[in-house]
């Protein structure tokens, strides 16, 4: 029996050995192939005007310019948001000559360049700052956040209130939104994540799944092709996971009431028939049941304290407007002529 479990040991040893050799070489094969996709992708990009890398300090940011209007809307994307100069292209199209929308893309998203700095709140404005001067693109500016940009774009409108002339909070982090536990099992596997994520950029892991499983979405009509091209060039940035409890920390000590015309828009379901539209949009089809499920959370009273809390939070900001357009979690993407009326009148609020 104890020849048994030995030889049964051995052979899992000898398995383990050659799983692990296999690694080391797939991942050095990996790491050699890591630039070449990369470019391959940006080739597609540039040759489709969505490339303009510019320094941003450590890094090179792509800056991505659509119009030359006098109002110029900064668009700041979600977390791992690839797509962004995708969207905003398509979202320019529903707007006047005289606004711009400039998608600034953060370190590890898109073709923008990878940093081995601390990826706070600070080093974010700071560097998207420096990029946008670095693009041409002067001041005043219209900040526009998306869902994690809402801490960046919170802080930057207090810490220069003389660089922007309106808000755009787009379904963005408040102080609506609880902080991550920081100890446990829960700040483990964060930190488990981040470390594995970070290993898997680095040593060109994620590049090769990209290119291997990234699909084109035919929502993007045209550009599906760009935004392939932009999903399998991302080499998502785990700093922000590791930090998001102290950057919307910083964020939120930065806030004090002035006078910048702001809106809030969000996106809950107010009747039935919204649950049933975002899951056409979604799905093609309507499943009554979840429809339903999720009707009834939209009305929840959890629901209905975190909507008290972005009141609060709007208050807090002073000038702040909130509107509600019932539809997926990009609200544009969905209904972009809705969308753009709102921009719109906050523009007449800055005139």
């Amino acid at each position: 029996m104890k020849k048994v479990i030995k030889k049964f040991f051995k052979v899992i040893g000898w398995i383990l050995l050659v799983l692990l050799i296999l690694f080391v070489i797939l991942t050095i094969i990996f790491a050699c192939m890591k630039k070449s996709l990369r470019q391959k992708n940006i080739d597609i990009l540039e040759a489709d005007g969505f490339v303009n890398l510019v320094s941003a300090g450590d890094f090179d940011m792509n800056v991505n310019i659509f119009g030359d209007g006098k109002y110029k809307i900064i668009a700041m994307p979600a977390s791992w948001d690839y797509s962004l100069p995708v969207e905003m292209k398509q979202l320019s199209e529903y707007f006047d000559d005289d606004i711009a929308f400039i998608a600034v893309t953060r370190p590890g998203y898109g073709i923008s360049g990878e940093t081995k700095k601390d990826v706070t709140t600070e080093y974010i404005v700071e560097s998207t700052r420096t990029a946008l001067n670095n693009a041409g693109v002067q001041a005043p500016y219209i900040l526009m956040a998306h869902s994690m940009s809402g801490p960046y774009v919170t802080y930057w409108e207090n810490k220069y209130p003389e660089e922007v002339s309106g808000v755009i909070f787009r379904n963005s982090i408040s102080t609506a939104n609880e902080e991550w536990p920081e100890e446990g099992f829960p700040k483990l596997m964060r930190n488990g994540l981040a470390a594995i994520g970070t290993f898997a950029n680095k040593t060109g892991w994620t590049t090769v799944k990209n290119a291997l499983f990234a699909e084109e979405n035919e929502d993007y009509g045209e550009y599906s092709k760009d935004a392939l091209a932009f999903e399998k060039a991302s080499v998502p940035n785990y700093g922000e996971v590791k930090n998001y409890n102290i950057n919307m920390r910083t964020a939120w000590d930065s806030i004090q009431a002035n006078d910048i015309p702001k809106v809030y828009i969000t996106n809950d379901y107010e009747t039935l028939e919204d649950v049933r539209e975002y899951q056409m949009f979604l799905y093609g089809e309507v499943d009554e049941e979840l429809a339903q499920e999720w009707f009834e959370e939209s009305q929840s009273e959890e629901h209905k304290e975190h909507r008290k809390k972005i009141s609060e939070y709007c208050k807090s900001l002073g000038n702040c407007e909130e509107v509600n357009i019932p539809a997926s979690h990009d609200i544009s993407d969905q209904k972009p002529e809705e969308f753009a009326k709102e921009v719109e009148k906050l523009i007449d609020r800055i005139k």
